[in-house]
C-alpha cells in the first residue's frame, strides 16, 4: 500500500517531481535558498583596500598628488628630480593661469595637451610655429587677447601680462583689432619677435558695419613705424587687406627705410598707386636687404611699373616680386621687364591679370635670352597674350635653361597652340636638368 501522511503533518507541500515522492526537484530545492548579499561586504573590503593601497602608497607618488592639487596657489619646480617632472605636468589641468604655466612648465607634453584641447584642428600647425607647442600656445593666447582689446582697457595691464611670455612670441599676428592698440609698447616687450602679420578689420560685425572700423590709421601706421625701426631681429613684415593708401605707406616707410634687417614685405590687397610703388622702390637700392615684395591686387599702372623696373636695375637681393592683380598695361609690363635685363638675382615674377601685350612679351624674350638671368618661375596667366606672343615665346625658350615653371593660362590664344606645348616640354627639360 502507498505511505500515508500523518494527519499532523499539515498538508503536503506541491513538489514538481511528483505527489507520491518525498523528494523535490533541484530547482525546488535552489528556490528554497535565498541569494546571500555581498554588496555591503565588497564595499567594506574595497574601502579597507584603499585605505591598505594608500598607506603602501609611495611617498614620491604622494607629494606628486599634493603638488599638482596645489600648483595654481603655489607653483614650484625647484628641486624636483627630472624623472617626476612628467608625472607632474601630465596631471596638471589645462586651465592653468597662463602667467604662471609660462614660467612654471615646461614640458612639451602639457603644452600639446593644452593646444589639443583648446584650439581648433586648422590652428595647431606647429610647423608654422618654430616646431614647439609652447611657442604655439602662445602665440595663439597673445593672438585672442589682441582681437578682444577694446579702446579703454587698460594696456599697461597687457603689457604686464605679455613680459610673463615675452620668451615665446616669435611672430605676432591678429585678424581684427577693435582697440587699435600702441604697438610700439607691445613690441618693444617682444624681444625674440621676428614677424608681423596684422590685419586692422572687425569680425562678425552684422548690421553694426561702420566704415570707420576698416583699416589701418594713421596713428597705427605711426606705431607701427616706430615698431620697425626699433626692432632688432624683425625679418617679415605682412600688413596684406588693410586699405592702405600712399600716405599711410609713406608713414611706415619712416621706419622701412632705417631698418635693415626687413626681408619680406607683402602689402598686397591695399590701395597703393603709383606714387606708393615709388617710395617702395627706394627700398630697392644697392643696400637692399629685402628678398621679397608683394605688391598684388593694388592700384599700380604703367608708371608704377617703370618706378620698379628702374630700380631692379642696381638691386641685387630682391628674388621674388608678386605685381600681380595691378594695371600695369602693356606698356608698364614692358618697363618693367626691361629692368630685369641687367638683373641676376629675381627668380620668381608673377604679372599675371596685368593686361600684357606684345610689348611686354618682346621685352620678355629678351630677358630670358640673356644667360646671366636667373629668372625660374613666371606667371603671365590672365593676361592679352596671343598666339603670335606665344610663337616669339617658343622661339625664345630654345635657348633658355633656367626658366622651370610658366602659368600661361587664360590668355588670347586659340585652343590647342602648340608654341605653348613646345613651351611646356621645354619647361619639363629645364627641370629635369636641373634635377639631375
Amino acid at each position: 500500500m502507498p505511505p500515508t501522511s500523518s494527519p499532523s503533518s499539515g498538508p503536503a507541500p506541491t513538489f514538481s517531481v511528483g505527489s507520491t515522492t518525498t523528494e523535490p526537484s533541484l530547482t525546488d530545492q535552489v528556490k528554497r535558498f535565498k541569494p546571500r548579499k555581498f554588496k555591503e561586504k565588497q564595499e567594506t573590503l574595497l574601502a579597507k583596500d584603499n585605505e591598505e593601497n594608500a598607506a603602501r602608497e609611495r611617498l614620491s607618488l604622494k607629494c606628486i598628488k599634493v603638488i599638482v592639487e596645489n600648483f595654481d596657489k603655489n607653483p614650484s619646480h625647484e628641486g624636483i628630480p627630472a624623472t617626476n617632472v612628467r608625472e607632474i605636468t601630465s596631471r596638471l589641468p589645462i586651465d592653468l593661469d597662463p602667467k604662471k604655466a609660462a614660467v612654471y612648465v615646461h614640458d612639451e607634453s602639457y603644452w600639446k595637451r593644452a593646444c589639443l584641447q583648446s584650439l581648433s584642428p586648422s590652428e595647431c600647425q606647429i610647423i608654422e610655429h618654430g616646431l614647439t607647442w609652447k611657442q604655439l600656445f602662445f602665440e595663439h593666447h597673445l593672438q585672442k587677447r589682441l582681437e578682444e582689446f577694446k579702446d579703454g582697457d587698460d594696456i599697461d595691464v597687457l603689457v604686464e601680462e605679455i613680459e610673463k611670455f615675452q620668451d615665446y612670441i616669435f611672430c605676432l599676428r591678429f585678424r581684427q583689432m577693435p582697440g587699435h592698440v600702441d604697438l610700439d609698447r607691445l613690441t618693444s616687450s617682444l624681444p625674440n619677435l621676428t614677424k608681423i602679420d596684422l590685419q586692422y578689420n572687425i569680425n562678425k560685425i552684422g548690421m553694426d558695419f561702420d566704415r570707420r572700423l576698416f583699416g589701418m590709421k594713421i596713428s597705427d601706421a605711426s606705431c607701427l613705424a616706430k615698431s620697425v625701426k626699433d626692432s632688432e631681429n624683425l625679418t617679415s613684415v605682412v600688413l596684406s587687406g588693410n586699405l592702405m593708401d600712399d600716405d599711410l605707406l609713406r608713414m611706415l616707410m619712416t621706419g622701412l627705410y632705417k631698418s635693415s634687417t626687413i626681408t619680406h614685405l607683402d602689402v598686397s590687397h591695399n590701395k597703393i598707386t603709383n606714387h606708393g610703388v615709388r617710395l617702395l622702390a627706394k627700398l630697392l637700392g644697392t643696400k637692399s636687404v629685402l628678398t621679397s615684395l608683394n605688391v598684388a591686387d593694388n592700384q599700380i599702372h604703367a608708371e608704377g611699373g617703370r618706378y620698379l623696373g628702374r630700380a631692379l636695375r642696381s638691386n641685387d637681393s630682391l628674388s621674388d616680386l608678386n605685381m600681380r592683380l595691378n594695371r600695369l598695361t602693356d606698356e608698364g609690363g614692358r618697363m618693367l621687364l626691361e629692368g630685369l635685363r641687367d638683373n641676376q638675382s629675381v627668380t620668381r615674377l608673377n604679372v599675371s591679370g596685368n593686361s600684357l601685350g606684345s610689348e611686354a612679351t618682346s621685352a620678355l624674350s629678351v630677358v630670358l635670352r640673356e644667360q646671366d638671368s636667373s629668372l625660374a618661375i613666371l606667371d603671365l596667366s590672365s593676361n592679352r597674350l596671343s598666339d603670335a606672343d606665344m610663337s616669339v615665346l617658343a622661339a625664345t625658350m630654345e635657348r633658355n635653361e633656367k626658366l622651370i615653371s610658366m602659368d600661361m593660362r587664360m590668355n588670347s590664344t586659340s585652343e590647342g597652340n602648340e608654341d605653348m606645348e613646345k613651351i611646356m616640354d621645354k619647361l619639363h627639360d629645364n627641370e629635369l636638368n636641373m634635377r639631375s
